[in-house]
């Protein structure tokens, strides 16, 4: 089992141990990282979804336990795991041998942990992809968790978006005040101003707006990030100036804004959804504001799906990414004009990892709060996602666009006027 355990993480470079329930072992015994397949349960997990899917199966239902790495950081384990972030499905002549060795019992499905939500085909029953019910419930699903849980993981700024360090020394909260004070720079935003802020979470940028005199309307599907939001905003005494609404950012009838921003919305949207969403947009803004679209990307322009994956059924259900060219066309083709762009993949490695640190330091609070499969699966997407960016799978990019006049004139500065 344990030698079987190691064809199913198709390990890299660094050894590893394997240990199993049958008292076989696999891997030097010097390794100070390593696997333990606890049960025949995990065993058939590993049979059926053969790959990331299966482990992270075992994993989260407590079949396979990690060696070496604390369950809220194990980013050490998982870049020792392979050499491409993904785990290789196994050939099917090596496949054919595993499953003479397990044995027919093991080949019978069995029922995945209750934190897995259903295949994609079978969630037609909360609406099609992308409306309005099954995009609440996908959100729903990812940030309705705990605002206890997310404090301790995320730190006071309540911010689940890629951070932007001055330096490489500077530390979480600031680098999240650095990330807004970068965006509301980039949109010009002064006192008086307008701003809607689509998919605004907690509200941060909400609140970093209306600190300085601009008028807000931040809109998020999650009712607790809504109400965690708007107790801020009340406890800052800014609702005179700002609003979190538990709001569809398409139930948004204002318009003629002076800037829009989008910071981690677009991932949820649906690539073949840009064109109406980037449209929509443009429709929230006056001629000549801004938009600023903070997104997840590709390393490339594909859009293949992550149906089936861990991230789907567990983190992100329906999320789709592609490549920042993608993204910077489809806000062409609406008729903005994109003015600058930039990738913060490495401040996005950083920031994963302040996450995971927190949520180290705060395990026994989290487990309490959330239960321990949950936080198992935050300590795994959040390390698996540094990798991502360490390794070039994953980018996060900004593009920064106008909704020029019709005659051409923007009366925007010659050069970027914003500190980097």
């Amino acid at each position: 089992m344990a030698q079987i355990l190691e064809i199913f993480t198709a390990t890299g470079r660094q050894p590893l141990r394997f240990t199993a329930y049958d008292g076989s072992v696999a891997g030097p015994d010097d390794a100070k990282l390593g696997l333990d397949l606890r049960t025949p349960r995990g065993a058939t997990y590993l049979a059926t979804a053969p790959g990331e899917l299966g482990l992270a199966r075992a994993y989260v239902a407590g079949d396979l336990q990690l060696h070496g790495v604390p369950p809220g950081d194990p980013y050490e384990l998982l870049m020792a795991l392979t050499e491409r972030v993904k785990f290789k499905r196994p050939s099917a002549r090596v496949l054919a041998n595993v499953v003479r060795s397990l044995g027919v019992e093991h080949l019978l499905p069995v029922a995945p942990p209750p934190q897995e939500v259903s295949p994609r085909w079978r969630r037609i029953a909360a609406g099609l992809l992308h409306s309005k019910t099954r995009d609440a419930e996908a959100i729903h699903h990812h940030y309705d968790v705990s605002n206890t849980f997310y404090q301790w993981v995320l730190g006071p700024s309540m911010t689940y978006t890629c951070a932007v360090y001055p330096n490489s020394a500077a530390t979480l909260e600031e680098a999240q005040e650095n990330k807004y004070r970068l965006i509301f720079e980039k949109l010009r935003l002064q006192p008086g101003d307008r701003l809607l802020d689509v998919g605004c979470g907690w509200g941060g940028m909400v609140r970093y707006a209306a600190r300085r005199g601009v008028r807000v309307i931040g809109a998020t599907l999650s009712a607790e990030q809504a109400k965690w939001g708007q107790q801020a905003l009340e406890d800052e005494q800014l609702t005179s100036l700002a609003e979190v609404r538990h709001s569809d950012y398409r139930d948004v009838a204002e318009a003629g804004f002076d800037a829009v921003s989008s910071i981690g919305l677009t991932e949820h949207i649906g690539v073949k959804n840009y064109p109406s969403y980037f449209e929509f947009l443009k429709s929230k803004l006056r001629t000549g504001g801004l938009l600023l679209n903070h997104c997840i990307t590709r390393h490339d322009n594909s859009s293949r799906s992550l149906a089936g994956t861990f991230t789907d059924r567990y983190v992100f259900p329906d999320g789709e990414l592609t490549g920042s060219g993608r993204i910077i066309t489809e806000i062409q083709n609406v008729g903005l004009e994109v003015l600058h762009e930039e990738n913060f993949r490495h401040h996005y490695a950083m920031t994963l990892r302040d996450w995971c640190r927190n949520l180290v330091e705060h395990w026994e609070e989290s487990v309490a709060e959330v239960g321990l499969p949950t936080a198992k699966v935050w300590g795994l997407y959040m390390a698996a996602s540094r990798v991502a960016f360490e390794r070039n799978n994953l980018q996060l990019h900004h593009v920064l666009a106008t909704k020029a006049a019709a005659c051409g004139d923007d009366n925007l500065p010659l050069r970027p006027w914003w500190q980097p």
